[in-house]
């Protein structure tokens, strides 16, 4: 493909659970001792056709005398940020994988 057709090519994409959750992430959050996320992830589109997370958003909303919690994560190179990266991915993977087996083959 030339540089042209890539120029072209759609290259963000994003993957929404955020509002499909939120239901499910108030009445988890009622729970003593337990929480849940609502997710949006952004995929980078590479040359080679590999889609690359570049972003995280975890949200919990408020609950009772909880506050809402909001943050975004991006891949990065420190020990602690790197860790972090690796769990927010993993909630987007818990959260494809409940919508696939809950929705899609219910």
């Amino acid at each position: 493909m030339s540089n042209t057709g890539l120029r072209r090519k759609k290259r963000i994409f994003i993957l929404d659970y955020h509002d499909l959750y939120m239901p499910f992430v108030n009445k988890v959050r009622e729970i003593e001792g337990t929480t849940l996320y609502g997710s949006r992830t952004l995929f980078f589109l590479t040359e080679d056709g590999t889609l690359r997370p570049v972003a995280i958003e975890l949200t919990r909303p408020p609950v009772g005398d909880k506050p809402q919690w909001k943050q975004a994560f991006t891949p990065t190179w420190d020990a602690t940020g790197r860790w972090l990266w690796r769990l927010a991915k993993a909630h987007v993977c818990a959260h494809d994988t409940g919508y696939h087996q809950l929705v899609i083959h219910w």
